[in-house]
């Protein structure tokens, strides 16, 4: 549960892209009893790394002994702690809605919410929506009482404002 002192924190985590590295970063967070809220892996333009972006909450000192224990792990190059207010940070909905009846109204309320429509099926459309978390949120909101038939939603990806890169001070 969170309290006060606990806010949603993004871990910006480099890795060498080597097999059972989500297996070794997943079991410590699960021996630790921390709660991973949002996870996204991909790989960097460089093919030996990988980046893990992992979203959480808890307090500062919580955090920090995360990404103590991540530096420990064999395979893991850089963590860095993002604060969502200081990152570029967006996710991705792809959300499939009945639409029989309602389709106009769904074109005119997806291209006001800044979607995009990349199926149209003979009852349902199918939108995709990157944005803020509140965002995609919100739209799943709107379209509810139209009937979500299925959806899917990445976690949260974020990266550091400004000229800062995760491989600044990697030799």
């Amino acid at each position: 549960m969170s309290t006060h002192n606990e806010e949603r924190t993004v871990l910006s985590v480099l890795t060498y892209n080597r097999p059972s590295v989500l297996l070794r970063m997943t079991s410590l967070f699960y021996r630790r009893g921390y709660n991973i809220e949002t996870l996204v892996v991909c790989e960097t333009d460089r093919e030996d790394l990988s980046r893990f972006t992992v979203t959480l909450s808890g307090d500062s000192g919580i955090i920090e002994q995360i990404r103590r224990q991540l530096l420990k792990l064999e395979d893991i190059v850089k963590v860095d702690v993002l604060q969502l207010d200081e990152c570029a940070a967006s996710e991705l909905l792809l959300i499939k809605v009945r639409a029989a009846e309602n389709r106009h109204d769904l074109l005119i309320l997806s291209q006001a919410c800044g979607c995009r429509v990349v199926d149209i099926g003979q009852d349902s459309l199918t939108f995709e929506l990157s944005g803020r978390g509140a965002d995609v949120r919100a739209f799943i909101d709107k379209v509810r009482p139209y009937g979500i038939l299925e959806m899917g939603c990445t976690g949260l990806t974020a990266l550091q404002r400004g000229d800062s890169t995760i491989f600044d001070s990697l030799i």
